[in-house]
């Protein structure tokens, strides 16, 4: 019976609620933030006035999803793992949000091949993040999210790989210090904004194989 409660209490369902909702805003961010790095059809400061109001928005929601952890007794999941989850998901949308803002700030107009290579990928992975965070509705079939999640760790690695290899052909390349200081921040930006993505899928990964 308590089973049961847990996978069809009305509690349970407002939680599913709001990380689709957060599915859906990371979904639209990244598309923003591809567009504002590989194919930009206005300046970059409007890029950001409209990732600064959806990253905003993202915040809202992550506050219900605390809030809805506080107030409900009954969770879909263990409180630990909705809060790590939530966390995790806003620190993505923080970054998405952050690494346009430095961009502006540092005056980073020709991003170059790797950024725009990691803004793709992260587009591609939010949209297999929004499946995965789908799928932890049917908790009967949690299995079937190990693809999804090896799906995002391969672009992970590759991303990672790729900023790597970035940082280490920012010197031969340029003999401007205060260049060289942007760049290796900006990739540095982008490695934690990696990191993040990884976190995230580390926590759908322990919740398959905790009730799978």
């Amino acid at each position: 019976m308590h089973t049961l409660q847990r996978l069809f209490s009305p509690d349970g369902q407002k939680f599913y609620k709001l990380f689709d909702e957060v599915a859906e805003n990371l979904t639209r961010m990244s598309e923003l933030f591809y567009q504002a790095i590989c194919k930009p059809e206005k300046p970059i400061s409007e890029y950001y006035s409209s990732l600064d109001a959806l990253e905003q928005a993202n915040d809202r929601v992550t506050q219900k999803l605390f809030l809805e952890l506080g107030r409900n007794f009954i969770t879909p999941f263990d409180r630990e793992d909705i809060h790590y989850i939530s966390g995790g998901l806003d620190d993505i949308a923080d970054l998405l949000f952050g690494t346009i803002r430095q961009m502006r700030s540092y005056e980073l107009d020709n991003p170059g091949n790797t950024t725009q290579y990691v803004a793709g990928e992260i587009k591609h992975f939010t949209q297999i993040l929004s499946k995965a965070l789908k799928g932890l509705e049917d908790k009967r079939n949690l299995t079937k999210l190990q693809p999804l999640c090896f799906e995002m760790e391969k672009i992970i690695i590759v991303c990672e790989s790729r900023i790597d290899a970035a940082i280490a052909g920012i010197f031969p390349n340029n003999n401007e210090v205060v260049a060289i200081i942007k760049w290796i921040e900006h990739f540095e930006l982008l490695r934690i904004l990696i990191k993040k993505c990884d976190n995230v899928v580390n926590i759908i990964e322990a919740i398959a194989i905790k009730y799978g």
